[in-house]
């Protein structure tokens, strides 16, 4: 007759499952090789800048910078913007802060770059930031990585106004003016959650009555865009709240 396992058996099993790797198919112990136990704290040097929202640091790793969006090949601006990132990163050590989101789903990183300068009395680089104050890149606030939105809302104003960059070279709009361009009337007083789709790569958003500059915010229907009687009908056609809305109630 086998004997029943004991809780010492039991224990002993484990421990070598999750020392080995997997339990049912499930990784216990991820593999943090890649990136090493101090990658959040130590400084990384930039070794190739894919373009000007994203850098690649050592071991193939790649960085999607967060609050930001360049030009893509082929767009207005996109060779300039790709060069302004170099000049500020490519071959230099950089620190990476977290928001919320660990990585996208293309297995990015991301990340608020920072430039630290060898002199003790001035102040450290946010790169994402610098590339919207050099109109190098627009915004791209999206939930809930938004911990510098305000910071780099007025970055970009500064730019804009400023004629610097792409506002000067193309004829690009900012999200405000995308929201601006088109309106329409909601179809009763109940539903006036207005569903917007930027033309930046902002997304999907709805706003409430409420949120920040709900009154300018304009609902084109021929662009897909509408009008919802309730968040849950929003979602469910693919909006996301704005995070612009994230204190309203």
């Amino acid at each position: 007759m086998k004997k029943p396992y004991t809780r010492k058996t039991i224990l002993g099993v484990i421990a070598f499952l999750v020392a080995s790797g997997g339990y049912g198919g499930y990784q216990v112990v991820r593999d943090y090789q890649k990136y090493g136990a101090d990658f959040e704290t130590r400084p990384h040097n930039v070794v190739r800048v894919v373009d000007g929202d994203t850098i690649e640091i050592e071991n193939e790793i790649k960085v999607r910078l967060l609050g930001i969006n360049a030009p893509e090949r082929g767009e207005c601006y996109f060779e300039e913007s790709k060069k302004e990132m170099e000049a500020l990163v490519e071959g230099r050590d950089v620190t990476l802060l977290k928001d919320i989101t660990g990585k996208d789903r293309y297995g990015r990183l991301l990340r608020y770059v920072v430039r630290s300068e060898a002199d003790p009395e001035a102040d450290n680089l946010i790169v994402n930031g610098e590339m919207l104050y050099r109109g190098a890149a627009f915004t791209e606030a999206i939930a809930p990585d938004t911990a510098h939105r305000d910071l780099f809302a007025t970055a970009q104003r500064k730019a804009k106004e400023a004629g610097r960059g792409l506002w000067s070279a193309c004829e690009y709009k900012s999200e405000d003016e995308d929201l601006r361009e088109e309106d329409s009337v909601a179809p009763s007083p109940q539903c006036t959650i207005k569903g917007n789709i930027s033309e930046k790569g902002y997304g999907r958003n709805y706003f409430l009555e409420g949120c920040p500059n709900y009154s300018r915010i304009k609902v084109d229907t021929r662009k897909g865009e509408a009008w919802f009687c309730s968040e849950r009908a929003a979602q469910k056609a693919g909006f996301t709240k704005s995070a612009s809305c994230a204190n309203t109630f």
